[in-house]
């Protein structure tokens, strides 16, 4: 069973989900430190968890990779061809466990509340095999602006997200949560033996 709050980020980008592109960049920072954390990726089983539009999971694939992709929107779902998937939530994976080498999470973790970050973070584990990979890219408060270098990426979210430029209207019930590297790696740490902070 899904979460209000599940409902309501699913909901959101069932009615935007226009706004999202269906392939990445090879260039694209994130699909970069992907591959760095995860080093040559064919022949893994890989779960892309909040896969939207597949767009990480089908330049996984293409490099042989084995990937299943998971989300709560059924309209970012639609437009992932090309690969596997599964309507679900991270909180809740319907996969047998020890059953993926690694698990990607590409900005999955700011849209949940981060009481919730225990459980995804849990069932991320459990499904993962003995030493296999867990990718987390998100937000981070201690970043700066790659527009306006001199401001702090938080302040510029503030700001945006008050004029109504973010993709939660500034008087709804769920806001993009932003995390410190330090706070989500002690996170980690309840899971796993192992954790480190890559800024890309």
């Amino acid at each position: 069973m899904i979460s209000a709050r599940e409902a309501e980020v699913a909901s959101r980008f069932d009615a935007l989900h226009g706004r999202f592109k269906a392939v990445v960049e090879p260039d694209d920072y994130r699909l970069r430190g992907v591959i760095d954390a995860l080093g040559p990726v064919a022949g893994l089983r890989v779960l892309d968890l909040g896969c939207g539009k597949g767009r990480f999971a089908r330049e996984l694939q293409d490099g042989g990779a084995r990937v299943v992709g998971i989300d709560l929107s059924s309209a970012m779902l639609a437009e992932a061809g090309g690969i596997n998937r599964v309507r679900g939530s991270v909180r809740r994976l319907p996969f047998r466990s020890a059953s993926f080498d690694a698990v990607l999470a590409v900005e999955v973790f700011e849209h949940l509340e981060p009481r919730a970050w225990s459980e995804a973070i849990g069932e991320a584990r459990r499904v993962l095999a003995p030493g296999g990979t867990l990718v987390v890219i998100d937000k981070s408060l201690a970043s700066w602006n790659a527009q306006r270098p001199w401001l702090p990426s938080a302040l510029v979210k503030r700001i945006d997200e008050r004029r109504g430029l973010w993709m939660y209207p500034p008087d709804g019930p769920v806001r993009e949560r932003w995390f410190w590297p330090g706070g989500f790696r002690r996170e980690l740490l309840r899971f796993f033996d192992e954790a480190r902070v890559v800024h890309l």
